[in-house]
C-alpha cells in the first residue's frame, strides 16, 4: 500500500505506509485500552477499602499522641526525678494480675511525662487481645488497666490491619495493597504525557467546566501523592507478606540471617538466674547512648529477653533497631542486631514500618503520610464522580 505526497511543483514521489509505526501506535491505543479498564475496574470494586485504609492509617500515623489526648489519666504522668527499679515496677503489675496471666512486653515511657505499659496474656480477657497495665515510672503507682482492642485506636489499629478478623483479615488487606500499587501504577501509565506537555500535565486549567475541574484534580492530585502511596502500599504489603517479600529483596540485595534465640537453656545454665535489672544494665552498658524502648519476654521459662532500643540517628522512632538477646538465666548476649552492621537488604527491610507511618522523616513525614491517606479518599470520590459523569453522557448520546 502507498501513498501520493506533493514534494514540487510537477514532482511526484511515491512513499510506502510505515507498517511497524501503525503497529506500535494500534499496540499503545490497545494497551491504554486495557490498562484503563484495569484502573476502572479496581476502583469501581475495591476503591473504597483504598479509602478505608486511607483514613485510618492517617488517624494511625499519631495513634500514641491521639491515645494519650484521649486518656492523659491512664497515660501521661506528673515528671519526677528517677525511674523506679524495673523489678519493682514488673513486681506491682504482676500482683495486680490473675495468677494465670504472662508477662508479655514492657514497653518504655517514650516521653518523660508518660507511663510504662506492661503487656499480659490473659484468660481472663473478654474484648481484647491482652491486658495493659500503666504504672507510673517515677512511683510505681498503678494508673489503671485496660484490653488491647477495646479502646478507640488499638480498635482503629486491628481494623486497619486484620479487619477484625485475624489472619484472613491480614491477607485481604494484603491482596488490598497489591490492587493498590496496581491501580497506582495504571493511573501513572495512564498519565504519562510527552515531555513537552509535562508542565501542562501538572496543572490544573483555568476557566473550566465543573466536570473538567474535577477529572483534572483526580489526575494530578494523584500523580502528586503517588509516589508516597506506593511506598506506603508497599511497605504495607512487605508486613503483611514478609514471607514473600523478602525473597525478591535477597534477589537484588544481600540479606543476612540473625542467629536463632535458644527457647530454653542448657541444665549447666539453669543454676543462675539473673535479674532483670542486672539484665537491663548489661543492655545499657552495651549501647550506653541508646534508649530502651522495650522488652520481650520469651514466652519459655527458659528462654531470653530480648532488648529493643533505640541510638541517636535511626529511622525507626517508636521501638528501635538495636536488638539484643540475653540469657534469663546467666545474663550472657545471645545475639545483637544494630543498624550500623546490617546488610544493604536488611537496611531496606527496616526502612519498611518508619516509611508505612511516615516517622523515618520525623513530624514532616508523618504529616505527608497522613495528608496522603486522606487524598485517597478525595480519590475515591472524585473517580467514581468522573466514572459516573461519563457514563451518564454515554446512556444519554
Amino acid at each position: 500500500m502507498c501513498r501520493v505526497s506533493s514534494t514540487g511543483a510537477n514532482d511526484l514521489a511515491i512513499k510506502p505506509i510505515n507498517q511497524s509505526s501503525t503497529r506500535r501506535v494500534a499496540g499503545r491505543v490497545a494497551g491504554r485500552k486495557f490498562w484503563r479498564k484495569i484502573h476502572l475496574y479496581i476502583a469501581l470494586t475495591v476503591g473504597f477499602m483504598f479509602a478505608f485504609s486511607g483514613l485510618t492509617g492517617s488517624l494511625l500515623v499519631f495513634y500514641q499522641d491521639i491515645d494519650e489526648y484521649l486518656n492523659p489519666e491512664l497515660l501521661t504522668v506528673e515528671l519526677g526525678n528517677d525511674y523506679a527499679p524495673l523489678s519493682d515496677i514488673i513486681a506491682v503489675a504482676q500482683a495486680s494480675m490473675p495468677g494465670e496471666s504472662n508477662l508479655q512486653r514492657v514497653y518504655f515511657p517514650r516521653h518523660v511525662q508518660a507511663a510504662i505499659k506492661l503487656r499480659f496474656s490473659s484468660i481472663k480477657v473478654v474484648k481484647g487481645d491482652w491486658v495493659e497495665v500503666m504504672i507510673n515510672p517515677y512511683t510505681g503507682e498503678i494508673l489503671g488497666q485496660r484490653e488491647y482492642g477495646s479502646y478507640l485506636m488499638s480498635f482503629l489499629y486491628k481494623l486497619h490491619y486484620t479487619l477484625l478478623s485475624g489472619d484472613t483479615g491480614k491477607s485481604i488487606i494484603g491482596g488490598m495493597g497489591l490492587l493498590l500499587l496496581t491501580s497506582l501504577l495504571s493511573g501513572l501509565y495512564l498519565w504519562w504525557p510527552r515531555l513537552s506537555k509535562l508542565f501542562q500535565a501538572l496543572s490544573f486549567k483555568r476557566s473550566i467546566s465543573q466536570f473538567r475541574f474535577i477529572y483534572d484534580l483526580h489526575k494530578t492530585l494523584g500523580i502528586y501523592i503517588s509516589i508516597v502511596v506506593i511506598a506506603i502500599a508497599f511497605s504495607g504489603v512487605y508486613m503483611i507478606f514478609p514471607n514473600y517479600v523478602k525473597p525478591l529483596v535477597a534477589l537484588a540485595f544481600p540479606l543476612a540471617e540473625i542467629a536463632a534465640m535458644p527457647s530454653s537453656i542448657s541444665a549447666e545454665a539453669k543454676d543462675i538466674k539473673s535479674g532483670i535489672d542486672e539484665i537491663s544494665k548489661t543492655a545499657h552498658d552495651l549501647f550506653p547512648q541508646a534508649k530502651l524502648q522495650r522488652i520481650h519476654f520469651s514466652t519459655s521459662v527458659d528462654g531470653t529477653y530480648q532488648f529493643i532500643m533505640r541510638q541517636p540517628g535511626e529511622i525507626r522512632k517508636t521501638s528501635g533497631s538495636t536488638q539484643l538477646w540475653i540469657s534469663s538465666h546467666n545474663g550472657e548476649v545471645v545475639a545483637i542486631q544494630k543498624p550500623q552492621s546490617m546488610s544493604t537488604g536488611d537496611t531496606f527491610i527496616n526502612w519498611m514500618f518508619p516509611l508505612h507511618n511516615g516517622e523515618a522523616f520525623g513530624l514532616a513525614g508523618r504529616i505527608v503520610v497522613f495528608v496522603a491517606g486522606i487524598c485517597l479518599i478525595i480519590l475515591y470520590i472524585t473517580g467514581l464522580m468522573v466514572w459516573w459523569r461519563k457514563s451518564q453522557a454515554k446512556g444519554g448520546s
